[in-house]
């Protein structure tokens, strides 16, 4: 009996700890071929565009709407700042004109009304 309690907590103890987190937060495959990263239980998927960049938001799996969003890019190069300013594209989608080329780190910042902005770093 002792040896069955021990084995079952074993398993539920592994399926715990072992698990992927983005189980419990939507999939972290990319749906518009971009860059995913996932921060503050949210998933967010950069698409680079040839003048501009796209930012899709997934919560749980689910399209997160963003016509009540706020945010920017900042875009860290040669030691220089630029901010684009991300703008509702309706669904769950943002966009920002900044063109993004290779060597450049990008810091996404996105806020929703009160709650604390998010930051998620993308580099190219």
């Amino acid at each position: 009996m002792k040896a069955s309690l021990v084995a079952v907590l074993s398993i539920i103890f592994s399926l715990t700890i072992f698990a992927p987190s983005s189980i419990a937060h939507g999939s972290l495959e990319p749906k518009h071929g971009g860059i995913v990263k996932e921060a503050h239980d949210m998933v967010f998927e950069l698409v680079r565009k040839e003048n501009s960049v796209v930012i899709y938001v997934r919560d749980h799996g689910e399209d997160y709407p963003t016509a009540d969003l706020t945010g920017n890019i900042i875009y860290l190069a040669s030691g220089k700042k630029v901010y684009a300013s991300l703008t509702s594209a309706g669904g769950n989608k943002m966009t920002a004109e900044v063109k993004v080329t290779d060597g450049l780190n990008l810091l996404v910042r996105i806020k929703d009304g009160d709650h604390h902005p998010v930051t998620v770093r993308y580099s190219f």
